[in-house]
């Protein structure tokens, strides 16, 4: 009941307007309410994977991550499609949208080098391929080397680096103590 009359006949007054402004979706920004009933909408995406042994389905916040086992590509883009419709399904029955810009994929080989690119389609729209996905602050490569995620690292790590030494010189600037504080609580952590 709580929740019903939270979420029902719902207006914003926009500071130089004298008419309210009804609406109907989403919850108020900053509610402490807002994590917990996302949850229950995104818990039903991943309900509908649940007996699914070739897609695995993934989310953290508001991103969703559909993992594909396949050594086919055409069986790759059946398998995808499948798995996009049922996201699309869901999509449509909670009025939610998908950012075509945000949404990409990738594939890793398995025995083969990659040789067919399949066409994955969300909401009728084709879905961008990319050899490097980033994916909550790790960046994956087709050959799981790790070598792009840390040449990316190295160049966080080294302007960091670079921002610390002209703040410290030998008889000025920060104590090496303070250094050693930055070092084990910034660097450190980005490596890990």
């Amino acid at each position: 009941m709580i929740f019903r009359n939270f979420l029902q006949n719902r207006s914003v007054l926009l500071e130089n307007e004298k008419e309210l402004w009804k609406y109907n979706v989403g919850v108020p920004q900053g509610s402490c309410a807002g994590p917990i009933l996302w949850l229950l909408i995104a818990n039903e995406a991943l309900n509908k994977f649940r007996v699914d042994t070739e897609v695995k389905v993934q989310a953290l916040a508001d991103d969703f991550v559909v993992l594909i086992g396949s050594t086919a590509f055409y069986h790759f883009s059946q398998i995808g499609t499948s798995a996009l419709a049922k996201l699309e399904k869901w999509v449509e029955d909670f009025s939610l949208s998908f950012s075509h810009e945000k949404s990409n994929f990738t594939m890793f080989k398995h025995r083969k080098n990659i040789t067919h690119i399949p066409t994955i389609k969300l909401l009728s729209k084709r879905i961008q391929y990319i050899k490097e996905l980033k994916y909550l602050g790790l960046t994956f490569d087709p050959n799981f080397s790790w070598m792009p995620h840390l040449n990316k690292l190295k160049e966080k790590i080294t302007k960091l680096q670079q921002k610390i030494y002209r703040i410290s010189r030998a008889t000025w600037g920060l104590k090496p103590e303070v250094i050693k504080e930055i070092y084990l609580r910034v660097i450190e952590r980005m490596i890990f």
